[in-house]
């Protein structure tokens, strides 16, 4: 009876302990150019969007011709790449490749 109900306690705690977001900082910090380069990369493995048209000053809808739920796709593809999330309220804000990368930029010099 005390052994069940000690493995019952010990099982919650080691998933929260395990679960925890581990950051090393022996690597030296990710560079702007850095950002801009993986954030073009992600976005090449797309299907919608054509390689020779993503650039910093591209608009998600008006020059690379993604509507409201490929951009959707197109920034969970950033997140992933950086493994971080953009809010929603945010998300509806950035409107450019440029606008993704600088926002991408400034939450991983937070880290």
């Amino acid at each position: 009876m005390f052994r069940l109900a000690a493995l019952t306690l010990r099982a919650p705690v080691l998933r929260t302990a395990l679960a925890q977001p581990i950051r090393f900082y022996a690597a030296a910090p990710i560079t702007k150019e850095e950002v801009t380069q993986r954030a073009f990369e992600a976005l090449k493995t797309l299907a919608a969007l054509q390689e020779s048209k993503i650039s910093l000053e591209a608009n998600f809808q008006k020059d690379l011709g993604l509507d409201s739920l490929d951009t959707v796709e197109a920034l969970v593809a950033l997140e992933e790449e950086f493994d971080l999330e953009i809010p929603d309220k945010v998300s509806d804000d950035i409107k450019t490749v440029g606008q993704a990368v600088d926002y991408i930029f400034q939450e991983e010099q937070k880290l």
